[in-house]
């Protein structure tokens, strides 16, 4: 459940990772050091910026082929005063992602400042008085303002506590000798509280400096662009920003490095960010590692890969040394865009110049190949990394747990979780999400509730994401009313929705067939400031008439009644809806009322330019094969011209039974084929299934026939097993006539079948109730119809068998292939010899 912000953030503020001399691994291969890292051409659009006037009127054109020119990238060019070697040792100390050791071991203070940071670190918050007294005991030993800023920096990174370092601020002022000793503490307590996290506090103390005149500095402005840069707000960086210009104090390089930083830590459009930069240098004012540093952060967060390479080498040409966190960004760009190779060609340069991998660069790698679902690499830098001694940090186990989750490996999840408890790091709502996302797919909701109590214990507090993770597993498992309640106690909780949040309870609402439900989300979602994307869509169209399966598919034991517990989901909605619902609408109405919902959405995706995709097609497909009629079927079928016109013409074409469309449905199969193995498979079922459902069962066993051949469904064919388990009913029941077509044909070439002969359904597992297997229904009902000697397995209700020797009997009685072969009802009927050449490919 993923943001586009990676669960490892480099730029996060990170204890000091000692390095490890002689690493022997898989990362350290190459020794030859490449100045410039090859990759693909630039992803940035060729539009461009008109270059602007330095200081100095100059600019440079850098002499390599990556210069900033060749790539039109939309950075100014740097003129020859900004070339020059040039140490950036103090301004890394200010940079908001560099480790932070205390003031005590950087700065010199006197004996008095050591003693009274003692004694308030061991003050109680309450007792200000208390807090006076020290103070007043200390003020003529304690050196202006030095020694006072030294206590407010330990106050914040030993004691981290806020309203202490806020208190001790405000009995300091008065003992400030001018406006510049009060500018001084005022810029540190505003740094002190933005690392706290108390941005609010940061702000309301800015204010105060500003009333009381000693707040209008460039040092001032600039700590607090970076409090709000530290915590990811962008938007109030860059009021502030402007606020400073309009107040006549001009930025220097702190300042506009911070408000850069703020604008890549916040996802800011990388122009405007570019944009900073480029006044930067309008200014004269050169740029620095931290500068670079943070345009990267803005790369990674806008995934432009080869803009970020280009900065990568315009670095060495300007003389600006690249330190761990200019290659951890860079490495996390790499991996975002899913360049592993080019990730780790990136540590050779790393060791050349005396740079050690850190925490933060495995971590990184580790991200990038599971993103990929490489987990073998990356439990190989995990294992590297253990060897080098390196210490796990939260985010490194964080990705090994989920690793761990997508693979299923329990016990190792409950080894790191031990291990991390043994070491002391404390489980953060990362790890939550992700181990109710393992367990709640594997059904074992015993452990997620062990884990939602286990999180309200210690405090973590649950995020957006957690309650879209909670929604999508319970709705998964058929647990609508659990699902509908998660929702709820989100609407309690004070947090600020998300299109995924609201897509994932839309996905309940659609899977119980409550469209009109869901349209009014889709509304009140819109009416708050969420755009609906297409997911949000094809959830809503994939649910039109879900709600009559739900009522065929609840019987079974340990149920009351499809209609009952359907109803009692209508009466749970209905007061999110806000408005009567009735339970008991006639069904065709209700149907005819979907209907009109349904091709409403049509047009509001097309108003909102909202792009279709395969899935919604499939959607459409679905939404046809459960329409009453075929007129109904047709008119929505017909709202598939609006998106694509071609898709249109080969599912209408294959549904009127027009041969010509098989030539365009050809096209459209190979193009589907390049789709990964659940997109192509749904979109074969859909199309299957509507076909089958409108008679087209003719053409619903050749679109099932072109599937196999282009292995759509995985390990599904074999000559004497069928597995039908990844196959809607329609697809399922072309395919088991196409499969005893196919031993048929091997009967009469004299071959024998082997002892027993199977088709596999599924017993029921992850249905709705479990062990009511809708598709092992249907199949049972179709060999019954047929005749077919097959019955269900004595200990495994999920398949049928017959003995090799039966079924052959009954394949060759005169009449078994009459009943085989399927016609369309509006087409040519077929004999055996059009449709025995496919088979025969099959068979190869």
């Amino acid at each position: 459940m993923a943001s586009s912000t990676p669960p490892y953030s480099i730029n996060t503020s990170k204890p000091h990772q000692s390095p490890h001399p002689n690493p022997k691994s898989h990362l350290h291969k190459q020794q030859t050091r490449p100045h410039r890292l090859q990759s693909s051409p630039s992803m940035l659009s060729s539009s461009s910026y008109n270059s602007a006037s330095s200081a100095h009127g100059k600019f440079l054109t850098p002499s390599s082929s990556t210069s900033l020119q060749s790539h039109h990238l939309s950075l100014p060019l740097l003129g020859p005063e900004f070339r020059r070697s040039r140490t950036t040792k103090v301004i890394s100390k200010r940079n908001l992602s560099s480790p932070r050791t205390y003031f005590s071991q950087t700065r010199s203070a006197s004996a008095a400042a050591v003693d009274i940071t003692a004694r308030l670190l061991c003050s109680s918050l309450d007792d200000i008085q208390g807090l006076k007294g020290i103070l007043g005991s200390f003020q003529h030993k304690l050196k202006i303002p030095e020694d006072y800023c030294f206590v407010l920096h330990e106050l914040g990174n030993r004691d981290k506590c806020p309203p202490k370092a806020l208190a001790f601020f405000h009995a300091s002022i008065p003992l400030m000798r001018n406006s510049t000793e009060k500018g001084k503490l005022l810029t540190a307590v505003i740094g002190i509280l933005g690392k706290l996290g108390r941005h609010d506090l940061a702000r309301q103390v800015f204010d105060f400096g500003l009333s009381q005149g000693f707040g209008n500095t460039v040092y001032a402005y600039s700590a607090l662009i970076s409090a709000y840069a530290r915590n990811g707000l962008s938007s109030e960086a860059m009021s502030v920003f402007s606020l400073m210009k309009a107040s006549g104090v001009r930025p220097n390089n702190i300042s506009y490095n911070a408000v850069i930083d703020a604008c890549g830590k916040g996802g800011v459009d990388l122009e405007i960010t570019v944009g900073f930069f480029r006044e930067m240098l309008q200014n004269g004012i050169c740029p620095d590692r931290k500068t670079f540093n943070s345009l990267l952060a803005g790369c990674s967060h806008a995934g432009r890969l080869e803009d970020a390479r280009i900065l990568f080498d315009e670095m060495i040409d300007l003389g600006i040394g690249r330190d761990i966190y200019t290659y951890n960004t860079f490495i996390d760009v790499l991996c975002k865009g899913g360049n592993m190779k080019f990730a780790v060609e990136v540590i050779p340069d790393m060791l050349s110049s005396y740079i050690q991998p850190n925490v933060v660069t495995y971590s990184t790698l580790m991200d990038g190949y599971a993103k990929l679902e490489r987990h073998d690499e990356a439990l190989n830098l995990y294992m590297e990394m253990k060897s080098l001694g390196i210490q796990l940090d939260r985010v490194c186990y964080n990705t090994l747990l989920s690793i761990y989750v997508k693979s299923g490996r329990y016990e190792d999840i409950t080894r790191v979780c031990e291990e991390m408890e043994v070491i002391g790091i404390d489980k953060d709502i990362i790890t939550y999400n992700s181990l109710i996302t393992g367990y709640g797919k594997q059904g074992r909701f015993d452990i997620v509730s062990y884990l939602i109590r286990d999180m309200r214990e210690k405090g973590v507090a649950s995020n957006v994401l957690t309650y879209s993770t909670l929604m999508d597993i319970y709705s998964k498992a058929g647990m609508y009313e659990d699902a509908a309640n998660v929702f709820f106690d989100f609407k309690e909780s004070g947090l600020k929705a998300d299109v995924v949040l609201y897509s994932s309870f839309i996905d309940v609402l659609a899977k119980n067939g409550l469209v009109k439900c869901a349209v009014w989300l889709l509304d009140e979602m819109q009416q708050i400031g969420i755009e609906p994307n297409v997911v949000t869509y094809n959830t809503i169209i994939d649910g039109f008439g879900k709600s009559r399966f739900f009522v065929e598919e609840g019987i079974g034991n340990g149920m009351a009644g499809g209609k009952g517990n359907c109803n009692q989901i209508v009466r749970i909605f209905g007061n999110l809806t806000k408005e009567i619902i009735q339970p008991m609408v006639d069904e065709a109405t209700k149907k005819s009322e979907d209907l009109f919902c349904i091709l409403g959405l049509f047009q509001r995706m097309i108003q909102q330019r909202v792009k279709p995709n395969v899935v919604t097609f499939s959607a459409i497909l679905n939404a046809c094969s459960r329409c009453d009629s075929f007129e109904d079927a047709s008119i929505l079928l017909e709202q598939l011209r609006l998106f694509d016109s071609f898709v249109y013409g080969v599912a209408f074409g294959l549904l009127m039974g027009c041969r010509d469309a098989w030539l365009r449905a050809q096209s459209l199969f190979d193009e589907v084929r390049c789709m990964d193995n659940s997109t192509s498979s749904a979109f074969y079922n859909a199309l299957t299934d509507m076909l089958w459902h409108y008679g087209q069962r003719r053409g619903a066993q050749q679109v099932v026939l072109e599937g196999v051949q282009r292995k759509v469904w995985e390990n599904t064919w074999n000559e004497f097993t069928l597995d039908l388990h990844l196959m809607s009913s329609g697809a399922a029941q072309a395919m088991v006539h196409s499969w005893l077509l196919s031993m048929s044909a091997i009967i009469s070439k004299g071959q024998k079948l082997p002892q027993v002969v199977s088709i596999l359904t599924g017993w029921g597992k992850h249905s709705k109730v479990t062990g009511a297997s809708p598709l092992r229904r249907v199949i049972q009902t179709l060999l019954n119809s047929i005749g077919a000697p097959f019955h269900l397995e004595r200990f495994n209700i999920g398949r049928f068998v017959s003995p090799g020797a039966i079924a052959s009997a009954w394949l060759r009685e005169s009449g078994t292939i009459t009943l085989l072969l399927l016609h369309d009802e509006r087409s040519q009927p077929s004999s055996p010899l059009t449709l025995l050449p496919s088979l025969q490919a099959l068979q190869l």
